[in-house]
Formats: C-alpha cells, sequence, structure tokens
C-alpha cells in the first residue's frame, strides 16, 4: 500500500504538465505584444517625443523581462516533470537549463520581479505630470516590498547555508 501510495505521489507532478503548458501559451502572448508593441514604436517613430521614445523603449523591455520571468518558471517545470535525461547526446538540448535549485529559483523570481516593477516605475516616472500620484506611492511601495523580500529571501538562504 505504501508503494503504491508513494508512486501516485510522484506520479501527480504530472498534472502540473497542463500549467506549464498554459505558460508556453502566456510566452507566446508576450512575444506577440513584444513585436505588436515593437510595430506601434517603428510606424510612430517620427512623430515620437524623446519621451515617447524612451516610453517605447521601456514597454519593450517590460515584456521582455516578463518573457523571461515566465521561461523562468517553464524551465523549472522541466526539472520538476523530470522528462529530459541529461545525457551527452542531450547536451545541446538542455545545457541552456543549467542546475538551478528552488534556492536559486526563488531568488531568479524575485529578481526579475523587481526589475519589472523597476521598469513600471522608471515608466511613471517618465510621465510623472500625468501619473495620478496616489499609483505612483503604490508602485514604490511595491517595488520596495519586492526588494527587502528579495533580501530576506537571500539571506535566509545565506543563514540557511552556514547551518549545513
Amino acid at each position: 500500500m505504501g508503494k503504491l501510495l508513494a508512486q501516485v505521489l510522484i506520479a501527480s507532478r504530472w498534472l502540473m504538465a497542463p500549467l506549464y503548458l498554459g505558460l508556453i501559451a502566456a510566452l507566446i502572448v508576450v512575444v506577440v505584444e513584444f513585436f505588436r508593441e515593437l510595430f506601434h514604436a517603428i510606424a510612430g517613430f517620427i512623430t515620437l517625443t524623446a519621451d515617447g521614445t524612451i516610453l517605447a523603449v521601456l514597454k519593450l523591455v517590460d515584456l521582455v523581462l516578463i518573457g523571461n520571468l515566465v521561461l523562468i518558471m517553464i524551465v523549472a517545470g522541466i526539472g520538476t516533470l523530470g522528462t529530459i535525461a541529461r545525457s551527452d547526446d542531450d547536451a545541446p538540448l538542455t545545457q541552456f537549463m543549467g542546475k538551478v535549485d528552488f534556492s536559486g529559483l526563488k531568488l531568479k523570481v524575485i529578481v526579475s520581479l523587481v526589475a519589472i516593477a523597476a521598469v513600471d516605475l522608471l515608466e511613471s516616472f517618465v510621465e510623472v505630470s500625468s501619473t495620478n500620484k496616489t499609483d505612483l506611492f503604490w508602485q514604490i511601495a511595491i517595488l520596495a516590498t519586492f526588494v527587502v523580500s528579495g533580501v530576506l529571501l537571500a539571506w535566509m538562504d545565506r543563514l540557511h547555508e552556514t547551518h549545513e
């Protein structure tokens, strides 16, 4: 009975597969949105002001950061599902993944969130005259929360390493 339960629990990781397929679909949406924004930036380049150009570039950077965050989660899913055996034949396919443990994954995700929040805040600063000050306050608070969370996570990981 115990062996059967263990096998069911291990097999349950496959319940995550549809979620990772959904992330692939989300990444496709981000890519399409990136090229839509790029097209608008190129098409309207002649009429863009300096601030407009900065905003267009920041929107593209923001989409790239969001795409990277989704990709980090997809690659983590490959590790979770354990479907790719790492052999010499698979090296070109899997070497980009590296070896990321849960601690490293947490830090990569929080760093991505900090970067995304920082770019969004920078966009608001470029348009500060037309930005709602309450929204600006919340963006600063959210960025600060992500930064503090990242520092605390890194500190906890460091404490954990010293105790091992």
